[in-house]
């Protein structure tokens, strides 16, 4: 994977903005000032109308509060969707179906079955249809990227990282830096009793789960995944975590207090032909990883200089002014947002397209089925029915009382979250 150059659209794309919560009105409002090249925001839609008028006023836009007469009115191209997930496939079906783009959050959606008609309902109504997944663009993983890419560390044949963010998120991590999808998933969980705790107002604890995740890619890529649910507290690592890239001559080390690239140089290595030596195998270089920031906050690029060459990434979204609050996050989501805007354009093809996003969360419903059995070994792609999606279903069907497969019944729902 290279360094992006921008390519900009003869015109921006025209796009609503539905869901105008915190994360909506945290991170993707201040952006758009910065990518009018890209998007012209023309619309933004919330049941809640407080919360729509106030994105409304940050924007200069109308506000609407009915996702179905935005639709009838019809002003924009595209629709970026920031809502709960369960409500992400009504709402994606329901634009595509009327001839309108869309990109949503992350988790794209919550059963394969939802997933896979929102991809057919896009291509028969010849729409682009795409998650706004991010984590693969993050600095660390954008460097692991050209690192693989640059052949320094010979063959990265392993990754394994402990207490990040398995699930939806990490499993786009590892296509993109594999560029190919998993061959097969096994999983096993084991659940402890914990005292009793708030980690956010919406989540309680009484006990912890913790699930480790393997995935086996082309090129005998292993993939180890593995986390709990309460990162960061009772003394628990906290993300991100510890992740390494293992490669045939050193590894990338990432953790929060430090990112080292460790290299094993030509005096440690040794053929079965020498005499044993001290140090031989030793990682003798080790080098610093360093995130370049700029005055303003903004990422200006992730770079190691070894004794032989620079490695290094150059981030091309930079939003110059922008004062960044979460260092390189919002760079991530300007990525996928021109990422987005040139796919509709066909401009350039997306990075994270459709059947990726589809992939991903086979490799979420193939770890829980793979858990339901004792860890057996679970094929990707997935054909047939699975326990873990029926259980899904089910869940979903008893908390909001419709079969979540029906669009119109879904829409109406309303998902407060605190």
């Amino acid at each position: 994977m290279t360094n992006h150059e921008l390519v900009y659209p003869t015109d921006p794309l025209k796009i609503a903005l539905i869901g105008t919560g915190g994360r909506a009105q945290g991170h993707y409002c201040p952006l758009f000032k910065f990518l009018q090249a890209w998007v012209e925001v023309v619309a933004v839609c919330d049941p809640v109308r407080k919360n729509c008028d106030q994105a409304a006023e940050m924007l200069g836009v109308t506000a609407y509060y009915d996702i179905r007469q935005l639709v009838k009115d019809k002003p924009m191209e595209a629709a970026l969707v920031v809502t709960p997930v369960p409500s992400h496939h009504s709402i994606s079906v329901y634009l595509s179906s009327h001839g309108i783009h869309n990109m949503c959050e992350t988790t794209w959606c919550n059963t394969l079955g939802q997933a896979r008609q929102m991809i057919q309902t896009a291509e028969d109504n010849k729409v682009v249809v795409r998650v706004a997944e991010n984590f693969f663009r993050f600095s660390i993983d954008r460097f692991a990227q050209v690192l693989n890419k640059s052949g320094y560390l010979g063959s990265i044949q392993r990754i394994f990282s402990y207490n990040d963010h398995t699930g939806y998120h990490n499993n786009s991590r590892w296509i993109a830096f594999a560029q190919s999808h998993p061959l097969w998933v096994q999983s096993i969980e084991h659940s402890i009793p914990t005292i009793s705790f708030y980690s956010s107002p919406q989540r309680f604890h009484h006990n912890e789960n913790f699930r480790a995740r393997y995935f086996g890619f082309n090129q005998n890529l292993l993939v180890v995944d593995s986390a709990s649910n309460i990162k960061g507290f009772l003394g628990r690592q906290s993300r991100p975590g510890h992740t390494e890239w293992q490669g045939e001559s050193g590894t990338l080390l990432y953790r929060p207090e430090t990112t080292e690239l460790r290299y094993c140089s030509e005096n440690n290595q040794q053929s079965q032909d020498d005499l044993p030596g001290k140090g031989g195998g030793r990682a003798d270089r080790v080098y610093p990883v360093v995130k370049e920031i700029g005055e303003d906050g903004q990422w200006l690029r992730t770079y190691c200089q070894t004794d032989e060459t620079l490695i290094e990434y150059l981030n091309p979204y930079r939003l110059d002014g922008y004062r960044e609050k979460s260092i390189g996050y919002s760079s991530a989501i300007a990525d996928h947002i021109i990422d987005f805007c040139l796919s509709v354009r066909g401009l350039r093809q997306s990075e994270f397209d459709e059947q990726d996003a589809l992939m991903s969360l086979m490799m979420e419903v193939g770890a829980q089925e793979s858990a339901l059995n004792q860890g057996e070994r679970i094929h990707l792609p997935i054909v047939g029915k699975t326990e873990a999606e029926a259980q899904t279903y089910q869940a979903l069907k008893q908390q909001y009382c419709v079969d979540p497969m029906d669009i119109e019944a879904m829409l109406d729902i309303s998902y407060p979250k605190p």
